[in-house]
């Protein structure tokens, strides 16, 4: 266990592509089963769907490029997760498919275990992000964690 905590603070963007690569592939695999299950948004709402699908692609880009050059990829998934909630929130909100009440539309949505899912990802791929982008920060600025240092005396 002290290896792995070793390694952990001599190494924070390791913790952060081992945690961010796999969920940016949950989240493109949700997106696409979405998009592929979901034959009523595809016929009521085929850009959105289509949309739904660039996302998932993206997610599954960006989750090989977190592997080869992390800080682009973190900047970019925190971009795409944050884009993607906006999106997924307005559509809850506020569209309404032609013959469609909003409020039904949205009772649909927010009824949909797997739309849920994808948005839970997207925020926690923003947190990850937001985090893996601030925590280089943190060690270059002096802020730690450990022990205090003992206060030298005035005398």
């Amino acid at each position: 266990m002290r290896t792995i905590e070793k390694g952990a603070s001599e190494h924070p963007g390791r913790i952060a592509k081992i945690i961010l690569t796999p969920t940016l592939l949950v989240s493109g695999l949700v997106g696409v089963w979405i998009v592929a299950s979901d034959g009523w948004l595809r016929a009521v709402a085929p850009t959105h769907a289509y949309g739904l699908l660039a996302f998932a692609v993206l997610d599954l880009v960006l989750a090989l490029v977190v592997i080869a050059i992390p800080r682009l990829a973190y900047a970019g998934a925190l971009l795409v997760s944050i884009t993607q909630v906006a999106a997924m929130a307005g559509d809850a909100l506020t569209f309404t498919p032609t013959g469609t009440l909003q409020a039904a539309f949205r009772a649909y949505l927010l009824g949909d275990m797997a739309f849920l899912a994808l948005l839970g990802i997207q925020l926690a791929v923003a947190g990850m992000t937001a985090t893996a982008i601030a925590m280089p920060r943190v060690g270059r600025h002096g802020v730690h964690f450990g022990q205090p240092k003992p206060l030298k005396s005035l005398r």
